[in-house]
């Protein structure tokens, strides 16, 4: 079982669920490879840590979960029980969502460049809606405004784990400028809408305490803006997620605490300074929920060796993209060979017939023969939802060992008729 039972003050691991070898070693056996393992005891710890250091520095918070992270409705399901709302990115996300039985008044959505009929769907839902443009905005003014309205500041810096991840800034394709942001208030409040929030995200796997604190002060000041030019005073500020786990053996856990304590800190001045009293703050954590929650098993299928060794296994870039993407760190471990030392250094290959297909490159593992069983770390967030169906290879299945110990299966693995259940032959 789990090791750290709904315990809010044990910090986010290096991405070792807390399940025992053992048992994982019997559900790579029972289910097969590649297989999701997640933590029930994981996922609610990290939700309850987060919002209890958040409540503790400032009571009205909102946490709406971040869905693209890991849209499981079994994990939807479990953090709308914690009292979680969702941020959904698309349409789908919202529909898994309320068929998991959130409900609509819990949903925010936050596209970039949606379609009209995605932006209707969300209108006619009631969902608030984080505008990523004022344009987003126009495209509905013949049928309707929303009830609140919330736009997504872009402040001109932001700071991701890559390039590719870093979300605000000059370079991103999303939000609006400084510059712009009280052109698309003024636009919203001629239509006739009378609530508004205001939205941020620039950040994504961010390990430093003090960055949080800056966005902070930057979506505050330009709040402020907001009152002092137009009247608005939004209900919300929305600061959006980033907060980072550790990948790297090396990297230290973001200290939680610390960031809603400067977070909060800033909050409160801030409203204070700009008379912005009642202020909810929000945010949209993903990765720092459900990252560590979950291992990816897999079978090492073959090893070759002549100048450099591979060790061939069942996981590959259609089903880990992260190391092939931008290469990212996942730590690896043989869950059947406990204890040993590494000893050899070795590529960590998949099926895929691509050369980039690699989870690892010159990594240090212990001395692997075929059959053995691997555990990729932190694989909860962006795994499974960035996988594909590429050289006809299904998607794995997902299980969650449960509180009390059960396991239960929460996705079926894939078969060569769902590849083709929809097509036409």
């Amino acid at each position: 079982m789990p090791e750290n039972k709904n315990n809010p003050d044990i910090e986010v691991s290096h991405g070792a669920n807390g399940i025992d070898s053992t048992i994982l070693a019997n559900l790579a056996k029972e289910y097969g490879t590649p297989l999701l393992v997640m933590s029930e005891n994981r996922l609610i710890d990290n939700y309850q840590r987060l919002e209890s250091a958040f409540k503790k520095n400032y009571g009205n918070i909102a946490i709406k979960y971040a869905i693209k992270a890991n849209s499981n409705p079994a994990i939807i399901r479990t953090l709308s029980g914690l009292g979680a709302g969702m941020d959904a990115s698309s349409v789908p996300e919202i529909e898994i969502a309320l068929g998991a039985g959130v409900d609509r008044n819990r949903i925010m959505f936050s596209p970039n460049y949606a379609s009209r009929s995605e932006l209707e769907f969300a209108l006619n839902a009631g969902l608030v809606i984080n505008f990523d443009d004022i344009g987003q905005f126009r495209m509905l003014s013949d049928i309707g405004v929303p009830d609140c309205v919330s736009f997504r500041l872009n402040p001109g810096f932001g700071k991701g784990e890559f390039p590719g991840i870093t979300l605000s800034g000059p370079e991103s394709k999303f939000g609006i400028p400084t510059s712009h942001i009280l052109e698309a208030y003024k636009a919203a409040k001629d239509s006739g809408v009378k609530r508004f929030g205001m939205h941020m995200m620039c950040g994504s796997n961010v390990l430093d305490a003090e960055y949080f604190a800056i966005i902070t002060s930057k979506i505050l000041d330009s709040a402020g803006a907001l009152k002092s030019k137009l009247g608005i005073t939004p209900e919300f500020i929305d600061i959006g997620g980033g907060f980072g786990v550790p990948y790297k053996p090396e990297e230290k856990p973001l200290d939680i605490q610390k960031t809603a304590e400067l977070v909060s800190r800033e909050f409160k001045e801030k409203s204070e300074k700009y008379g912005l009293g009642g202020l909810q703050l929000m945010m949209e954590p993903g990765r720092y929920i459900v990252a560590d929650t979950t291992v990816l098993l897999g079978t090492v299928n073959y090893i070759k060796e002549y100048e450099k060794m591979f060790i061939g296994t069942d996981i590959g870039m259609n089903l880990l993209l992260r190391p092939a993407l931008y290469g990212a760190y996942h730590d690896i471990s043989v869950i059947t060979k406990p204890g040993a030392k590494a000893s050899i250094t070795a590529d960590v290959v998949g099926e895929v017939c691509e050369n980039t297909d690699a989870i690892a490159r010159n990594r240090m593992l212990p001395r692997v023969s075929a059959g053995d069983i691997i555990s990729v770390a932190n694989s909860g967030a962006y795994v499974y939802g960035m996988s594909s169906q590429y050289n006809g290879r299904p998607r794995p299945a997902e299980v969650m060992v449960k509180s009390d110990g059960n396991t239960v299966l929460i996705r079926r693995r894939e078969t060569t008729k769902d590849l083709l259940s929809t097509t036409v032959i």
